[in-house]
């Protein structure tokens, strides 16, 4: 088209050259004059100087050509960046002046909506209805569809009057358009009572019921919205198919808008069809078995290529029960008094169980190898109880066996299968024979590469699979290709192609290989252009651009620069593009095109926890906890994009019976524009009831540095200051331990922290390992009261077993050591600062927090200075793909001190509580879009015992009950022990 419209423009200008007239003489006497000098105009010109003088044929100094003007106008237009050209002559004495007349084109920038929106549609709709794409030309017919797909969207809402009016923003030095549309909404149409035609079969007034359009209880019609127009044609559609129509077409044939009344008239025309059966002949299956395999119920009609699907659906599941020979034929019949039968004719045949499916021949892998490609399993009591085999499934298995062989040179390589029926002299029972014949292995001789001028050929080599003496096989060499061609597309080669051909090599079973490069002309990034900023920083996106002026034009860093600007934060959208992607120049504007997220986001939940975590609050009832409900709301509110650089404040709050919790944080992320690091300023108020034995309450303030620093690993480093307190009132200890335990204490640390997720998935892991490491610092420089080094570390790796089965094992280590302290050791560690552990999450054998030492008074949990955990999980599918269980065992406590650690299996006495807790049970999990839901319940194989005082003793009873409460009050002391069964309930994997 465009060269095209230059001959016609040539031809109006150049009359003279192309047609006899008086203008004839004046054209001949121009050509193969000299030309003086070539003017554009305007002066500036969408193309660069240098850009234009290497493309141009025409050349100061050199005669006049007609073929050379032509082809220079078929030039500049193939670049894409102009609108209209025109070429004029002038005599300069002997010589002519060339000057090309030219109107730039312009593209698409920016497209954004203003005035009176309505909702819906929201924004990003009215924005799609555009279809204006970011960097393609900008045309009339463009803008007059982008209008009327406005128009269109919001008459479809309801909003027949509205007013659509485009403003444009002219950015002439990059030619880019942004085009702003201010729409005026008008008032929104309702719907009034409908026109139902057609074969209908059910009364008009129940269908206009089922609609929804019209308020019930108020007797009045709904504003028009386009999800209320599609779900009321839906309702109408699932009311017939609820009676077995399954044919049923409901179609919306107008929706007529009366301006007088604002009323919009939905005319439906339905046609209702026979009432459907489907059944089968032959094999007993329910009516729920037939909707789960039969596609008609989903897709809502009826054709013989879904009912084929059926069929092979059904085979599927016949074949999943041992009727590995069933076969299933669909028959549709006639309509009869508005009903219609189809009928799958199920022919099971003998049920059968795979019982061994046996690999041989294969030497070049090893037999795991092969089988963990292929579907065919023998029978198993917790995965296929009949195996999973079917004459499909075995062709498919050898296909893919023959390509792992033929991937690794095996050109030859085939398979042989042979079923042995009544295996082992058991009815039934049969097994399946594989025999790989792998033939001789091919390799490469020698690679020729030719063509390679950007590249360093020798690195390229080192890259490639197809070397020489490595296997030769045609996925390889797919591979390489694939290699090369993303080397130069990242280097700004768009068109590069990849050709190969090869021959056999004297030697036998030896190819010559020579793959030969096209490498097609360079693109270079001539300028990055950024729109669609409001608040943010323009700075803050420059620094994330990885692209320059000059740089070549790399996809990938385009790709990597949109990921960049996303892990910001503040962004909803962020499109990228190529300014005149299809113009022939070989310097080209990069687009970023952003639509900032929200500022203010708010968020409440609710939420409960049940576990033993009831009991009294003020007597001393009940040390080992008891079932207990504590329901829970939160509210969260955060800033985004603070001062336009990415920084978020928030405020996240918490409140329930255990626990009220208040958390401002600071972040800013990419701390001093590096790649992985962020800081944090927190301050936190928290009070606490979460341990049994005391009520907390903690200010604390913190700033945090994290560095990521691969994919798997995460460094902290922070510091910390707090000041703890315990509530003297809610204290169930011995009153001679309340002045060392129970003071306020300030809190100085610094501390490291390192964690390495190599998980495949972090919600619900089946593979990979996960450990983290703490170390922290509590010293007088750093303003803490207490001198202490705390360490934390753990370890856990999942492991898979089969192709459903995960073993999964956790181990956590803590300790720690107080110094510079004058009193006793065992009181140097304030009781907030303690390891309190067990539950749900930890140990399975103990109530929550209730592991370790505890009171010798009162049998209340008094945490301690080292803990060791090791929780190991056997997880296995239940039901279906959501539910599982689990078979798990922990062991483990929490220790008085490091040297108290002890794998002793029994208690000594009433006041030993450092030995080895062991814990065994089965848990269930439902898989949740949030993580698995999770239900734990466990034996505790030997749970301490302990002194505490009965049911009705006070905290008065405490206080006057001396240093032996036991010997003075002997009825109130009595013995006790965690509870041998304990449960626990929440959101996520264990670990």
């Amino acid at each position: 088209m465009r060269p095209h419209f230059a001959q016609v423009i040539l031809l109006v200008v150049f009359s003279g050259f192309a047609f006899p007239s008086p203008a004839l003489a004046q054209g001949a006497r121009y050509e193969g004059r000299r030309i003086a000098t070539i003017q554009f105009v305007p002066q500036e010109q969408p193309l660069e100087p240098a850009e234009i003088n290497q493309m141009l044929p025409l050349k100061i100094k050199a005669p006049l050509r007609m073929a050379d003007v032509e082809a220079s106008i078929e030039r500049l237009f193939a670049t894409g960046r102009y609108e209209d050209i025109q070429v004029d002559a002038q005599p300069h004495g002997e010589d002519v002046i060339i000057r090309f007349i030219t109107r730039a084109s312009n593209f698409i920038g920016h497209v954004s909506v203003a005035g009176d929106l309505p909702d819906p549609p929201n924004r990003g709709q009215l924005v799609g209805a555009t279809r204006l794409d970011l960097g393609q030309p900008l045309t009339d017919d463009k803008m007059v569809q982008a209008q009327e797909g406005i128009k269109n969207l919001l008459a479809n809402n309801g909003l027949y009057e509205s007013r659509v009016r485009p403003e444009f923003i002219y950015d002439s030095e990059a030619q880019q358009v942004h085009i702003r549309f201010v729409i005026d909404g008008g008032r929104r149409a309702r719907f009034t009572t409908p026109i139902i035609k057609g074969d209908l079969k059910v009364p008009t007034e129940k269908l206009i019921s089922e609609t929804g359009w019209r308020r019930w209880l108020l007797n009045t019609w709904k504003p028009v919205t386009q999800s209320r127009v599609r779900q009321g044609i839906d309702n109408i559609r699932l009311h017939y198919e609820k009676q077995g129509r399954l044919e049923v077409k409901v179609g919306l044939e107008s929706l007529v808008y009366d301006s007088d009344t604002n009323r919009a008239l939905p005319t439906l025309e339905i046609d209702a069809g026979p009432r459907i059966q489907v059944r089968t002949i032959g094999a007993k299956l329910s009516q729920k078995k037939i909707r789960q395999h039969v596609p008609i119920y989903q897709e809502h009609t009826v054709d013989y290529a879904l009912l084929a699907e059926g069929a092979r659906n059904l085979e599927d599941y016949y074949q999943s029960l041992g009727y590995f020979e069933v076969e299933i034929e669909p028959k549709q019949q006639r309509v009869t008094n508005d009903r219609a039968t189809i009928d799958y004719l199920v022919n099971t045949g003998t049920r059968h169980r795979l019982m061994r499916v046996e690999v041989t021949g294969n030497r070049y892998f090893g037999t795991d190898t092969i089988r963990e490609r292929m579907f065919l399993r023998p029978a198993s009591l917790l995965q296929f109880r009949h195996g999973r085999y079917s004459e499909r499934l075995l062709r498919r298995d050898e296909d893919a066996i023959v390509n792992l062989y033929q991937s690794n040179g095996f050109r030859d390589a085939a398979v042989q299968s042979r079923i042995e029926d009544n295996y082992g002299g058991k009815n039934g029972d049969i097994a399946v024979y594989l025999n790989i014949e792998e033939g001789p292995q091919w390799f490469v001789n020698s690679l020729q590469i030719e063509g390679i001028r950007s590249l360093d050929v020798e690195q390229v080599r080192q890259m490639l699979g197809s070397a020489e003496g490595q296997p030769f096989s045609d996925y390889s060499v797919g591979v390489d290709r694939d290699t090369i061609l993303a080397q130069y597309f990242a280097r700004g080669f768009p068109n590069a192609s990849f050709e190969w051909s090869f021959r056999p090599a004297a030697q036998p079973n030896r190819m010559d290989l020579r793959f030969v490069i096209d490498e097609g002309g360079q693109q270079f990034v001539r300028q990055v252009l950024i729109s669609g900023l409001e608040s943010t920083s323009q700075s803050l996106v420059a620094r994330n651009i990885l692209l320059n002026p000059g740089d070549p034009l790399s996809p990938q860093r385009m790709t990597e620069t949109q990921r960049r600007l996303y892990e910001l934060g503040v962004f909803a959208k962020v499109d990228t593009a190529i300014q005149n992607p299809d113009g022939e120049t070989d310097r080209k504007f990069v687009l970023y095109n952003m639509e900032e997220a929200s500022k203010w986001s708010v968020s409440t939940g609710f939420g409960a926890e049940i576990a033993k975590i009831g009991g009294c609050r003020t007597c001393l009832e009940s040390p080992a906890g008891q079932a207990g409900f504590a329901p829970r709301v939160s509210f969260n509110v955060a800033r985004q994009n603070l001062w336009g650089l990415a920084h978020t404040l928030s405020f996240r709050s918490r409140v329930s019976t255990l626990q009220q919790r208040g958390l401002v944080n600071y972040s800013a992320p990419r701390f001093r524009n590096v790649e992985g690091l962020n800081l944090l300023f927190t301050g936190l108020y928290d009070r606490s009831f979460n341990v049994r034995t005391f009520s907390s309450e903690r200010f604390e303030g913190a700033v945090q540095l994290s560095q990521r620093v691969s994919k798997a690993t995460t460094l902290f480093y922070r510091y910390t200051y707090r000041r703890v307190g315990v509530d003297e009132e809610s204290l169930k200890i011995s009153p001679l331990l309340i002045p060392q335990l129970a003071q306020p204490v300030r809190v100085g640390m610094i501390s490291g922290n390192l964690v390495e997720d190599r998980r495949d998935d972090p919600v619900d892991p089946r593979k990979g390992v996960y450990n983290t490491l703490d170390i922290g610092l509590a010293e007088g420089i750093f303003g803490s009261q207490r001198d202490f080094l705390r360490f934390l570390g753990r370890n856990a790796t999942y492991h898979p077993i089969g192709r459903r089965l995960v073993l999964a094992r956790n181990i956590t280590f803590g300790t720690l050591g107080a110094f510079h302290y004058s009193g006793d050791p065992d009181q140097a560690i304030p009781l907030p600062e303690r390891f309190f552990s067990g539950g749900g999450t930890s140990h399975r054998g103990f109530p929550e927090q209730q592991a370790g030492p505890r009171d010798l008074v009162t049998g209340f949990p008094l945490g301690g200075s080292a803990l060791l955990f090791n929780q190991v999980e056997l997880r296995m599918p239940l039901v279906g793909e959501n539910i599982s269980g689990v078979l798990f065992h922990d062991a483990g406590n929490v220790y008085s001190k490091l040297g108290d650690i002890s794998f002793r299996v029994r208690q000594r006495n009433l006041q030993d509580f450092n030995y080895m807790v062991h814990a065994a049970g089965f848990g269930i999990r439902y898989r949740t879009p949030v993580g698995p839901l999770r239900v734990d319940f466990g034996y505790s194989i030997n749970p301490p015992r302990f002194f505490g005082f009965d049911s009705e003793a006070t905290r008065q009873d405490l206080l006057e009950a001396g240093v032996d409460p036991c010997r003075t009050q002997p009825a109130r002391c009595i013995e006790q022990r965690i509870s041998h069964f304990q449960f626990s309930f929440s959101i996520g994997q264990t670990f």
